[in-house]
């Protein structure tokens, strides 16, 4: 009985590695942050810059935060002459290649607040990538004028 022990916390321990071997997945997100916006404001934005450290392409499918009705990704496109936003159905990070959500651009909708959302507290923003696996990413609220700012924050997170 003890030598089947050891063997057994061993295989105990090689399973509880495997799901973690299995999601290993080459995205960084850096410098993610959400500008303070008004208590009763309809919306918000969020920000970050994702790069791909794989080979292959990563595509991100939809994103999800339990302080908000919806989370959507827009870009920026000119029309007529107008800005418009456009909802993106999908976000291709190419491998090897950095993809920046920033004002103006490729930017993130946080849709029907559920709770005043103040500077200095945190976001649990989730991705879905195409391959069905989920990355949380915390955002940062900051002041409206972090905008000005956002290269000197140093933050980042690797999964």
């Amino acid at each position: 009985m003890l030598q089947v022990r050891p063997l057994l916390m061993f295989g105990l321990l090689v399973a509880s590695l495997a799901p973690g071997l299995a999601i290993a997945q080459p995205l960084t997100f850096e410098n993610a942050w959400s500008p303070e916006a008004p208590p009763v404001a309809p919306v918000m934005a969020g920000y970050v810059r994702i790069s791909n450290d794989g080979s292959e392409d990563v595509s991100l499918t939809g994103a999800h935060c339990s302080d908000f009705a919806r989370v959507e990704i827009h870009d920026m496109v000119e029309r007529d002459g107008m800005m418009r936003m456009i909802k993106q159905e999908s976000l291709t990070i190419p491998a090897g290649k950095q993809v920046e959500l920033k004002p103006g651009s490729l930017h993130m909708m946080l849709m029907k607040p559920r709770r005043a959302i103040k500077r200095g507290e945190t976001l649990e923003i989730t991705f879905e990538t195409a391959s069905g696996e989920s990355i949380p990413v915390t955002f940062e609220v900051k002041p409206q004028s972090a905008r000005d700012q956002q290269h000197d924050n140093h933050q980042h997170h690797h999964h």
